[in-house]
């Protein structure tokens, strides 16, 4: 079976190309021109790379119809909700318009194939219409660029699906986090600081938000193996969540990450990096995806920020 994988590179997109290659799939990464393959370097010679912007609606039919593949996994995207409301154009533009380019080329090569959209909890927003824990009937209310693209990309995915029978599944992953994760994102950015604090690096503190709130956390390669059985045995038109069920505080994720720790590290809470507007909690149900498909998480959280932490060493001491 050949797969394409979207934004490969990535973060999520490097542990997908790493699970379809385990699974004895042929894997083409679609990365943009720019993006750096050290996510990747591990299995270049096992993969094909194509590298061409989601944007470059020529370029996105040129690959496909070069590679033919049977299976579609989108996941190129903008997936900062803090950055895409400082440049929402740029954002609309590869979320939304990159998702176009890409059903609007299938559609014109006239490819047998599958498609997963990889969609988002954000798009839910940090005021839910419904209670916790948020399942797929929940409306969609996205507060910022990101959110809001990846509900107008799931409405388009959702019309392909109506208007030309195109078999595609999306998916909600809610937070996930684990190896090769950026710094960006809180529990990477969490287990950095605490690896440079213990390295002597910076001063033996880390700086935190708001410790209160909740979110739902699992491990990308949970989440990645969700992908593979909901895009093989997913309902197509259908849309699934991918999370763990729980709310954990973001105080529960720095008291485990400095469990490990090998001296104390102090807590510091930065006022700046608080967000008056932030829902005290966010939690999905993952009923609808393990009915259907059987996806069960194998990974503890505690399993998750520990891979995390080693990475990070690993990073830092390269």
């Amino acid at each position: 079976m050949k797969s394409l994988i979207t934004g490969a590179a990535g973060f999520a997109g490097s542990h997908l190309t790493d699970y379809l290659l385990s699974q004895g799939e042929d894997v083409v990464a679609l990365i943009a021109p720019q993006d750096d393959l050290a996510n990747l370097n591990h299995v270049l010679s096992r993969i094909a790379v194509e590298r061409v912007d989601v944007q470059d609606a020529g370029g996105v039919q040129q690959v496909l119809r070069k590679t033919q593949p049977r299976r579609i996994y989108h996941l190129a995207a903008l997936s900062s909700p803090v950055e895409s409301l400082r440049d929402p154009l740029l954002t609309y533009n590869v979320n939304f318009y990159g998702t176009l380019n890409l059903l609007c080329a299938w559609r014109q090569i006239e490819m047998d194939c599958r498609f997963l959209y990889v969609s988002s909890g954000e798009v839910y927003g940090a005021d839910p219409a419904g209670p916790m824990p948020l399942r797929e009937d929940c409306p969609m209310r996205p507060g910022n660029p990101y959110a809001a693209s990846k509900a107008v990309g799931e409405l388009v995915a959702f019309q392909f699906y109506k208007s030309y029978g195109f078999p595609i599944v999306r998916v909600r992953p809610f937070n996930h986090t684990g190896p090769r994760q950026t710094a960006a994102f809180v529990c990477s950015s969490l287990a950095r600081q605490i690896v440079e604090s213990e390295a002597g690096l910076r001063p033996p503190t880390i700086t935190v938000g708001n410790l209160t709130v909740q979110r739902d956390f699992s491990d990308v390669r949970d989440i990645v193996q969700g992908y593979h059985l909901l895009l093989e045995k997913g309902e197509p038109g259908d849309v699934y969540q991918l999370c763990s069920g729980r709310p954990v505080s973001i105080e529960s994720v720095v008291q485990t990450l400095n469990s490990f720790a090998s001296k104390p590290i102090q807590v510091v809470v930065d006022e700046s990096r608080v967000r008056t507007q932030e829902a005290p909690e966010l939690w999905g149900d993952p009923s609808k995806a393990k009915q259907a498909v059987g996806w069960a998480p194998k990974f503890t959280l505690e399993m998750t920020l520990r891979d995390l932490r080693l990475w990070w060493e690993q990073v830092l001491q390269s």
